[in-house]
């Protein structure tokens, strides 16, 4: 077992890097996963390690749970590598990744398109909502967000690991979705039709655009309907991730009545 004592060593270096830098990762291939929940979640995933590291006192959590540490780090330095206060492990992958040509969509099926998405924790915190609600396939249109993000990782509690997310231009999520005959339905504040009056149960694809702006105007010209949440407070607009959550929750109610 081998064992790192100094803040100085190489492997801390490029550690630290990876952990931190979207091109870095993108370069090497590789992500980091801090939390054993975690961890555990991507391998089952079907990711493959390319390493595991612990403090010394903690390397008991992985016997039991049938992992094993490739490297010991010394207290005071994982201090300085995790992000969050966990059982001081953590692992790096190696990227897969997914075709969506691969994909077999069903009659019903329910894509949820992300517009230019920009904060990596709202992002996190969508993926654990499809997956908490049992949808699989994401799209993200025109971005250079890391899906291994950490911090999407984190918010969405390795739930990004189980899911079919794919990072595509316009073009091609307009083609995909012409071809496949998607019902395409965007959410804009302004819309007159509530999210709960429209039927869910077809095959769509549902389009949520960014933080701070509205869906964009080429998914607009391809959109079969446009619907909102009708809002009764002082507010006009919610949280993007909760927003989406509120219209996945309606789908799901809708397919289970049916």
């Amino acid at each position: 077992m081998k064992i790192i004592s100094s803040i100085n060593n190489i492997k801390i270096k490029y550690l630290k890097k990876l952990r931190s830098s979207n091109s870095f990762r993108k370069k090497e291939r590789k992500f980091y996963v801090e939390g054993l929940k975690e961890l555990k979640l991507c391998i089952e995933s079907g990711f493959i390690v390319d390493s595991i590291y612990c403090s010394s006192n903690v390397s008991q959590i992985l016997e039991i749970n049938s992992l094993k540490a490739d490297y010991f780090i010394d207290d005071k330095i994982m201090s300085q590598i995790i992000m969050r206060k966990t059982e001081g492990i953590f692992g790096i992958f190696n990227e897969k990744s997914n075709k969506i040509n691969a994909i077999e969509f069903s009659k019903d099926e329910f894509i949820l398109v992300l517009d230019r998405p920009e904060k990596p924790g709202n992002v996190g915190a969508i993926f654990r909502s499809c997956q908490a609600f049992g949808f699989k396939n994401i799209i993200i249109a025109e971005t250079n967000l890391d899906i291994y993000n950490p911090i999407i990782i984190r918010s969405s509690l390795g739930a990004v690991f189980k899911l079919n997310v794919f990072k595509l231009s316009f073009e091609c999520i307009k083609n995909l979705l012409k071809k496949e005959k998607f019902k395409i339905i965007i959410s804009d504040v302004d819309a007159k039709i509530p999210y709960n009056k429209i039927n869910l149960k077809e095959k769509i694809a549902l389009v949520m655009g960014p933080e701070k702006s509205k869906v964009s105007s080429d998914f607009k010209k391809i959109s079969d309907s446009v619907i909102g949440i009708p809002m009764y407070g002082d507010v006009d607009s919610l949280n993007l991730s909760v927003a989406t959550s509120i219209i996945l929750a309606e789908s799901v109610n809708q397919r289970k009545i049916s």
